[in-house]
């Protein structure tokens, strides 16, 4: 048994000894009843649960609004899930991770954001989640030793540099050159932008072609993944902070290559390859992003139901007219729906490693619908949680208006609503392609 999972299981212990009043404060409209139903879930899903929230309770909500008001990292945060181990979540035990699934990983990033953490909480962690998979399942055994144990202590933080801004969701056509030198390095030429933590980031998993669009017989060839160095003092580098709306705690940046040198050993598997080796962290990510707004939604909704059998207006709660209670009821079953294709995905993904039945395609539509739903509900939730707090939605203090903010993120990124329902009009309704 790992060292992580010795950890998980101390602290649930701990935990339960100790700290189980907590449990529904952190979970619960009530001290009743939780809020999200916990019926199906492993026991290893509930233990993650259980335990992550206990890390996430030393966080208080005006941590994260004085995060996001300052934009400044939640590095205090990164350090306590870096120090029980979380950041290895799914990764080898052979490397210092616990082996675990994203079926499980995906249940930490749901419990980070409904802590009260929201995507700022959970963006400052996921990239060492999904970035490390294609790293994992294809780096060689001296990549792997070397950079894998220092991610999961924390000393080194991962981002993902695949998007373009010439290109966006038309990744096979990105026009960053990874050009190979006579001594097996490579100079590294081109832009990315969206690219979160960038400036906290020790590493990048970095998409570049490597062949020239004009010169592969598919666009999906040609293109190679590298696990690179991003060292601010050699030329050749640079990093753009971009101002935005939500999840300001955690930065987002256009990342400037010009000429940027990068080693020979710092190719993930074959060089041309890399379209194919991505797709194992792109999945992984969309059950993550799905986690996440799950998470947010239930928070939301959570705030909004608390509010409305608080507030009192006409002498009466304002959750005893049905115009509040219904649009919120909604919303949870909304929330309940998504939740149950978001862990069925992540099952698929999790399963699919060892069930050779399991077809790819049939991973990716599960994934993408799940990401999907989970973002609808999570947008429906925190939308009525403003309005439910009427004027005091719109005050920080009441943090739904945090939450409105950052629930766009699943809806945009790492794939647009509209991407996702033409790959399920084309994969599943064999429809014509529109694009």
């Amino acid at each position: 048994m790992s060292q992580l999972t010795l950890r998980m299981i101390t602290r649930l212990t701990r935990l339960a000894s100790n700290h189980r009043p907590a449990r529904h404060q952190l979970f619960s409209t009530s001290a009743r009843r939780p809020l999200m139903s916990t019926t199906g879930f492993t026991e290893t899903q509930l233990t993650v649960r259980e335990a992550v929230a206990q890390v996430c309770s030393e966080f208080p909500n005006t941590y994260w609004q004085e995060h996001d008001q300052n934009e400044q990292d939640p590095k205090e945060f990164h350090a306590a899930m870096a120090k029980d181990g979380w950041l290895g979540i799914a990764l080898p035990e052979s490397l210092g991770g616990s082996g675990l699934g994203i079926s499980e990983a995906t249940m930490m990033m749901q419990t980070i954001a409904e802590s009260g953490a929201g995507m700022a909480g959970a963006q400052s962690t996921h990239a060492n989640v999904y970035a490390t998979q294609p790293l994992a399942k294809f780096g060689s055994t001296a990549q792997l030793e070397s950079t894998i144990p220092k991610i999961i202590s924390g000393q080194w933080r991962v981002c993902f540099g695949v998007t373009e801004p010439n290109a966006g969701l038309d990744t096979l056509r990105l026009s960053t050159r990874a050009t190979k030198q006579s001594d097996g390095s490579y100079k590294v030429t081109g832009q990315k932008i969206w690219i979160t933590c960038a400036q906290v980031a020790s590493k990048m998993i970095l998409l570049a072609r490597t062949t020239p669009l004009e010169e592969v017989r598919k666009p999906s060839e040609g293109l190679s993944l590298f696990c690179i160095d991003l060292d601010r003092s050699s030329p050749g580098l640079e990093l753009r902070r971009i101002k935005k709306m939500g999840g300001r705690a955690v930065d987002a940046n256009e990342v400037f290559f010009d000429n940027y040198s990068v080693g020979a050993d710092s190719l993930i598997g074959e060089e041309g390859q890399g379209f194919k080796i991505i797709l194992h962290g792109m999945n992984a990510e969309r059950c993550l992003l799905a986690g996440e707004a799950l998470g947010l939604g239930y928070a939301a909704l959570g705030k909004a139901a608390t509010y409305a059998r608080e507030r009192n207006v006409f002498k009466r709660p304002i959750g005893q007219n049905q115009g509040i209670a219904h649009p919120l009821a909604e919303v949870y079953m909304k929330l309940e729906a998504a939740k149950l294709a978001t862990y069925h995905a992540a099952q698929l993904y999790d399963s699919s490693k060892t069930d050779k039945t399991i077809r790819q395609d049939a991973v990716g539509v599960a994934c993408n619908s799940a990401k999907y739903l989970a973002a609808e509900a999570a947008f429906s939730a925190c939308e009525r949680a403003v309005l439910t707090h009427g004027g005091m939605g719109y005050a920080v203090e009441y943090d739904v208006e945090r939450y409105f903010r950052e629930c766009l993120v699943p809806r945009i990124a790492p794939v647009s609503r509209e991407m996702i329902l033409n790959y399920i009009s084309e994969k599943i309704l064999d429809l014509p392609r529109s694009y």
